[in-house]
């Protein structure tokens, strides 16, 4: 009789998962669906570039696979993946020059945002500009939706210097984007 993983908790799974070969293979693919998206979200929150996010998801994923668990436990499954994700991509920016997306030309010569789509957008290039401790932060505490518990778990900062990062990434996201928003109330 096969098993029904999707009713299994991540817990439940990750022991599946350290079964055998074909446990394994099926554990994982329930656990991939399960926070894949997640996951990819962050990387690319994280990048600001699709094929950067792409290939730090890829990653982390490869790197969960073929780890030794044989004598690990992981309680949070999703929190080992961004923690994955986050390390990869710090590794990465340490071996390599920080691009930006942005040029002060393209900045000053750009358009203000008139819908609110553009505005969503806005928040994420907003997001592009911040250090990367807040933007991290930011990210993981409104996009990923992670207590600011898991997120001390996942950095290894402590819950108070996290709520400090929080605020002032709120901060900075409203003094980028206060231009914009003077501008759309003002031709509302």
């Amino acid at each position: 009789m096969e098993r029904k993983y999707s009713t299994l908790n991540d817990a439940e799974l990750f022991q599946v998962f350290r079964g055998t070969p074909e446990e394994k293979n099926d554990a994982f693919a329930e656990l991939y669906a399960r926070h894949s998206q997640r996951v990819y979200v962050y990387c690319l929150r994280m990048s600001g570039n699709p094929d950067d996010a792409n290939d730090l998801f890829q990653e982390a994923f490869t790197r969960f696979f073929h780890h030794d668990f044989s004598r690990a436990v992981v309680a949070n499954i999703l929190a080992y993946l961004l923690t994955s994700a986050r390390n990869i991509h710090l590794n990465h920016r340490r071996t390599t020059s920080r691009w930006s997306p942005f040029e002060e030309d393209d900045m000053a010569g750009s358009t203000p945002p008139y819908e609110r789509e553009e505005l969503f957008n806005m928040v994420g290039s907003a997001l592009d500009l911040l250090d990367e401790p807040y933007r991290e932060a930011f990210i993981l505490r409104f996009y990923q939706g992670l207590s600011y518990k898991d997120i001390a778990a996942i950095t290894g900062d402590t819950v108070a210097s996290l709520k400090v990062r929080v605020m002032r990434a709120k901060e900075q996201i409203r003094g980028i984007l206060a231009p914009y928003i003077a501008d759309v109330t003002k031709h509302t």
